[in-house]
């Protein structure tokens, strides 16, 4: 029974040392995810290798470079092989020795064949200076895409910064309020103060504490919002911590004189811009390809081929040959078929019979029956129903299209930046408004926070003035995060990074 006890004992303890080393290296790997903060700019790496409209947009190239492939591919000439199998039963032509044949015959026939477009109004050409410029559109399309993603994860990480502001604030205050909680307690217990003092501060320490808790919600909302965009798995976003900046990260970027310097990068260098310049040149290239409907078309092609016929024979030893009397000739000459006449005027050949017959070996015959052709042909449009001219027209309307959405484009890329720019000053503005109101703020909850604790004013009164300094902080942190984000907007339109070292 020790002996068995000792045993069980021993296993369990391995058990146990197993299951904590386990244990200890999940928590070790939880731990070192969660030691390993997202910077801004890995947050827009990883979208781009994970995000599903990036992939959507990425092959966009591959079915451009497809299309490519297959606009080069129409220069060249066709080949295609050809055979066949056969066994024709019944009453049928042999096509190998053009004789009618009732046996069961077997035939192949073996083929190669060649075709060339030798001219279609530069057709070709033209479907491949489209595929070109698709290529480019789907590189500019991507590039859109990345843009457009990286404003959106931009605004979101900055969201969750301002919203760790307000966690921080409330943090502050909660723990400020229960520093006056324990103090006003100590005076009521010595009865220097009024127990109703102490429960308006006890008021105030629960709603401070209903106030962190929603702002710890909208924390965890907004960290939720940003690791859907990052599209981060449970376990990964369970563990998600933003990289703090520095108060010197935090600060926005200076902000140009005007809008025009951040319009003129934009226009000449933006995805949107190089998106409407190439969709009005692949316009004008559709409607060449259009009007190539009024031009001749020119092509060639060369087949080769042979085949084998069971039916076909030779003869198989020595002939013989019938020399009965032919009959005679108008002129009176008797013919025979030993091939020379009475005379020796007429010669008709004599003609053999044999009595054996032996098909004609399948190699021998595909040298044999070989043949070639060599063929072109023109075609000349005349009359197609109006279709070429209805095309004609459709694409001339394209480019109309395309040349307005190119301005539309120009207009609203440069109503977007001045819009930007106008907003960042204002932003600007407002932040020093908003900077000397904290200020204020601040020096009137001090002086309230001093007369509150000399028994000066109420609970009621601290607690108000306390309300205008968080209010002050909010709007301050609001206005700042907000000229921070139409700051970095600008550097943006400029072709700078957006980035929080």
């Amino acid at each position: 029974i020790r002996f068995v006890d000792n045993i069980s004992a021993s296993i369990m303890n391995r058990i146990l040392s197993a299951f904590i080393l386990i244990t200890g290296c999940f928590t070790f790997a939880s731990l070192s995810f969660a030691q390993t903060p997202w910077s801004l700019q890995k947050c827009i790496n990883h979208a781009f290798e994970h995000n599903l409209q990036i992939k959507q947009s990425d092959l966009g190239n591959d079915q451009a470079d497809i299309g490519l492939l297959s606009a080069k591919g129409a220069f060249l000439p066709s080949i295609n092989t050809s055979g066949s199998l056969g066994y024709n039963i019944g009453m049928t032509l042999d096509p190998f020795t053009n004789e009618f044949a009732t046996d069961a015959i077997q035939s192949n026939s073996f083929g190669v064949s060649s075709g060339l477009t030798l001219y279609n109004g530069f057709r070709n050409h033209l479907n491949l200076k489209r595929a070109e410029i698709g290529l480019e559109l789907a590189a500019t399309n991507l590039e859109r895409t990345q843009n457009d993603l990286i404003l959106l994860i931009s605004s979101a990480y900055l969201n969750v910064l301002f919203q760790e502001e307000f966690v921080n604030i409330a943090t502050l205050n909660l723990d400020a309020t229960k520093r006056q909680v324990d103090r006003m307690t100590k005076l009521v217990d010595a009865g220097a103060a009024p127990a109703s003092n102490l429960l308006d501060v006890q008021a105030q320490q629960a709603a401070d504490y209903a106030t962190l808790i929603s702002n710890e919600n909208a924390r965890s909302i907004a960290k939720l919002n940003l690791t859907q965009l990052l599209q981060l798995s449970p376990e990964e976003a369970s563990t998600f911590e933003i990289l703090l900046p520095s108060d010197s990260d935090m600060e926005s970027s200076s902000l140009p004189a005007s809008a025009s310097q951040a319009i003129n990068h934009a226009l000449n260098s933006f995805p949107e811009m190089r998106a409407a310049s190439l969709t009005l040149e692949d316009a004008n290239v559709n409607l060449d390809l259009a009007k190539t409907g009024y031009l001749p078309r020119l092509f060639g092609s060369y087949n080769f081929g042979s085949g084998y016929s069971a039916n076909r024979q030779i003869p198989v030893g020595e002939p013989t040959y019938d020399l009965a009397e032919l009959g005679q000739l108008e002129d009176g000459t008797t013919v025979y078929y030993s091939g020379v006449t009475a005379d020796g005027a007429q010669v008709i050949p004599l003609v053999p019979y044999y009595s054996d017959y032996e098909a004609i070996s399948f190699s021998d015959q595909l040298s044999m029956n070989i043949n070639q052709s060599v063929f072109f042909s023109l075609s000349i449009p005349v009359l197609n129903g109006f279709n070429t001219r209805s095309g004609v027209k459709q694409a001339e309307v394209g480019v109309l299209q395309s040349k307005y959405a190119q301005q539309s484009t120009k207009q609203a890329l440069t109503q977007t930046i001045e819009s930007a720019w106008a907003d960042a000053i204002a932003s600007q503005k407002n932040l020093l408004a908003q900077q000397a109101a904290l200020s204020s703020a601040e020096l009137a909850f001090a002086n309230t926070k001093l007369q509150f604790e000399s028994g000066a004013i109420s609970a009621l009164d601290y607690a108000d003035s306390r309300t205008r300094l968080d209010n002050a902080k909010v709007n301050m942190l609001r206005t700042r995060y907000d000229l921070l984000f139409k700051s970095k907007i600008l550097d943006f339109y400029q072709g700078k990074a957006i980035t929080l070292r």
